[in-house]
């Protein structure tokens, strides 16, 4: 056991190291070429509170044993006046050209947001609406809190392509995303994407949390032809 344990130690080195070098070829010559490896000051998601300057954490770039932080881009802002999910993306070039980049997720939170959690597994009842009408119930959809009043949802559509008997497309098309959860216990979009086609949502309606049922429901319009979901989640 151990031994098989020593070997795989050794399997994981090797691949962390080559994720992190190139060979090149030139004129019968190989050697390794390094690429930057980034190292961000308090990881790759950070919650910042509205209304405040924001301050980036700070980061640092090596090639190699080779400190490259002053050669860093940096790309990207942050609203610090408007609650969301702003993507910062580090890059730098090494010395024989090829690029690596690395980015943080700062997420802006209102810190009056209220404190109800509504963090949970429910059942998704979902209707798609005419023309091209179908209903499913009994499908699952998650909520998990990421910041005062912000929540990441595993489906905005109910789970209807990812799970609905009529399509199991499975979850590269499931509306992932995140929404807000406002003091009058209404629920605005933040932001949705669905990886198997690569879009998202028109909008979001009629978002409302239920702080007696704990239930959740919402109006989702999708696709350029305007697919209207009225998706209703019971808490299990």
């Amino acid at each position: 056991m151990k031994k098989i344990y020593n070997i795989l130690i050794l399997i994981l080195f090797a691949a962390f190291i080559s994720s992190c070098q190139k060979e090149l070829t030139s004129k019968g010559v190989s050697r390794l070429t390094e690429y930057v490896a980034f190292d961000l000051t308090k990881g790759a998601l950070v919650l910042h509170p509205k209304g405040t300057a924001f301050v980036d954490p700070g980061y640092k770039a090596m090639e190699g044993t080779t400190d490259v932080t002053t050669k860093v881009t940096v790309d990207g802002s942050v609203d610090v006046n408007k609650v969301g999910l702003y993507k910062i993306t580090y890059s730098a070039t090494n010395l024989d050209g090829y690029e690596a980049s690395a980015s943080r997720t700062v997420i802006v939170y209102d810190p009056a947001a209220p404190a109800t959690d509504i963090t949970g597994s429910y059942l998704s009842n979902v209707a798609r609406q005419a023309p091209y009408a179908r209903s499913f119930t009994g499908l699952s959809v998650t909520i998990t809190k990421i910041a005062p009043g912000i929540f990441y949802v595993s489906d905005f559509l109910g789970g209807f392509y990812d799970q609905g008997s009529n399509y199991k497309y499975g979850p590269s098309y499931a509306m992932t995303g995140y929404l807000q959860l406002m003091v009058d216990n209404s629920v605005t979009l933040i932001s949705s994407h669905i990886i198997g086609w690569g879009d998202a949502l028109n909008s979001l309606t009629n978002g409302v949390y239920d702080p007696v049922t704990k239930g959740l429901g919402w109006r989702a319009s999708y696709t350029s032809t305007n697919y209207i979901f009225l998706v209703t989640l019971t808490r299990i």
